[in-house]
């Protein structure tokens, strides 16, 4: 637990059996990890259960350190796989970042150095990886360099160099790329896309928009037939013909197959929300 940078736990009915320190062992190391002032993520099931199998006590515990937990770590609730995927994948991703942009405390000392050395050694003795295939795995999927990062915009200057050190240009589409060379041709290149031209984006957004709007009138849909809502004959006529032509647009098993589950949905619009921010759009513009 010492080496770790965030801890994610996950509680359905019981919280473990008491160490004469904490309430459990798992309780134990979540305060060791709170106390290090490192981030704690902990996610509570709301899934059914047979009454039959709960432990009232254990259950009545873990509903007070729940309680108790809403002050010191992220706290969240989940009530089906998809759902905690969604949630998980959504603060994990800001506690990386929040990581990321802070200062990383580094784990100083001979002996925490010794002690990492020692593990690792013998993780791969295990996993029977030599020094030779290690070596060629980080120099390989670990190196620096080549990653996307913000890019510049506007004129390019005669001479000037892409996050990688390696001169820029716009290519035919007009996206900015950088040349990198060519590992496996030498004197060839490669052009890694620094930011993609404007009209690219504005194509993507507008399909996402179609997309969302178009899922939003199948519901609409589902109302009305349910007698849960009403509307303008003439309004639903024209909407009617304008969901015919985003199905002639991009396809109509496309269109209802954009995306999968609630995950799907919600990185949908997300895509939208990221790309009208990029054309000069606030946060969270998703009006269809």
């Amino acid at each position: 637990m010492n080496d770790a940078d965030i801890l994610i736990g996950m509680f359905w009915t019981k919280l473990g059996t008491s160490t004469g320190v904490a309430a459990s062992g798992t309780v134990e190391e979540i305060d060791q990890i709170v106390a290090a002032g490192k981030p704690t993520m902990l996610y509570f099931s709301g899934r059914p259960i047979d009454p039959n199998r709960i432990d009232v006590m254990q259950h009545e515990a873990l509903r007070q350190f729940k309680k108790e937990t809403y002050q010191t770590a992220l706290v969240g609730s989940f009530t089906s796989t998809t759902e905690l995927h969604a949630t998980l994948l959504r603060d994990l991703m800001h506690q990386v970042r929040l990581l990321k942009s802070g200062k990383r405390q580094r784990r100083g000392g001979k002996i925490d150095e010794t002690e990492r050395l020692v593990e690792m050694l013998v993780s791969f003795r295990k996993a029977k990886i030599t020094p030779a295939d290690f070596h060629k795995f980080k120099d390989e999927l670990l190196r620096p360099g080549k990653q996307m990062t913000p890019a510049l915009v506007g004129p390019i200057t005669p001479g000037q160099k892409g996050p990688n050190g390696h001169p820029i240009m716009f290519d035919k589409k007009g996206n900015l790329v950088e040349l990198l060379p060519e590992e496996d041709a030498p004197g060839g290149v490669w052009e890694l896309i620094l930011r993609r031209n404007d009209n690219d984006i504005q194509k993507a957004a507008a399909e996402f928009e179609m997309v969302i709007w178009y899922d939003r009138k199948l519901v609409l849909l589902q109302r009305l037939e349910a007698g849960e809502e009403t509307i303008d004959p003439a309004i639903k006529a024209g909407m009617l013909q304008a969901m015919e032509a985003a199905e002639r647009k991009i396809g109509k098993r496309k269109i209802r197959s954009y995306y999968k589950d609630d995950f799907g949905w919600g990185m949908l619009n997300g895509k939208l929300s990221a790309l009208r921010w990029v054309m000069g759009d606030e946060w969270d513009m998703l009006d269809t």
